[in-house]
């Protein structure tokens, strides 16, 4: 078994032993840059991203994310018909700007609407639609015109388009809920929130689930 081997079955079973198996695997990739770098970088980046994903401070989330934008930055060069390659480039992008604050995000649109897109463009469903998800998420949050292209109407359709597309991963329903909010479309967002917790729990993801669907409940306790 290769060391990329190795490190790819340590992401895919990032919770069975949390945080170990995700930092074992951001090291054996760092060490696989010389044997395949669009795929090194490509899967350093994701892990990046998860390793932000469950930590518990932003210092810890903003150094993971920067360490992914970093990652991605290569990734994007050297495997740039790749998918992945963009969306966690993108998306360490995004997340990165969030926790930085909104003036550091500003200096981020081009790239994460640039990347963004293009994973859109080569495989929408990728990872339970994360391009349609991200974009979904991007025309959200994103402001609008003249300082950016938000647009809560693009935003929806891209959101339906990624529970259609990847009902499984109930983030995608957390977001569109959250979209229908946004367009004061209280009913359909209650709505699409109580069927997220009909959704069974994805068997390699369950800590990242039940964190989803904690959200999802105290949105709905809100409403």
């Amino acid at each position: 078994m290769s060391l990329l081997e190795k490190a790819e079955i340590l992401l895919e079973n990032r919770e069975e032993k949390h945080p170990e198996n995700l930092e074992e695997a951001r090291r054996l990739f760092i060490e696989g840059c010389e044997e395949d770098e669009g795929a090194s970088w490509t899967a350093l980046s994701e892990t990046c991203f998860w390793i932000a994903e469950y930590a518990s401070s932003d210092k810890e989330k903003e150094q993971a994310y920067a360490e992914g934008v970093e990652a991605g930055e290569k990734a994007v060069v050297f495997a740039p018909e790749w998918a992945d390659a963009h969306l966690w480039y993108a998306a360490n992008l995004a997340s990165l700007g969030l926790v930085r604050g909104i003036m550091s995000s500003l200096f981020y649109l081009k790239d994460i609407e640039k990347h963004g897109n293009l994973a859109l463009e080569i495989d929408h469903s990728y990872f339970y639609a994360a391009p349609l998800r991200l974009m979904g998420r991007y025309y959200h949050q994103c402001p609008g015109w003249p300082i950016g292209s938000g647009n809560i109407k693009k935003s929806i359709s891209l959101l339906e388009k990624a529970v259609a597309t990847g009902p499984e991963l109930i983030l995608n329903h957390l977001y569109l809920g959250e979209a229908y909010l946004a367009k004061k479309r209280k009913k359909d967002a209650k709505s699409i929130l109580e069927k997220a917790l009909a959704v069974p729990t994805l068997e390699h993801l369950p800590k990242y689930h039940g964190m989803t669907r904690e959200k999802i409940e105290h949105l709905l306790a809100k409403m």
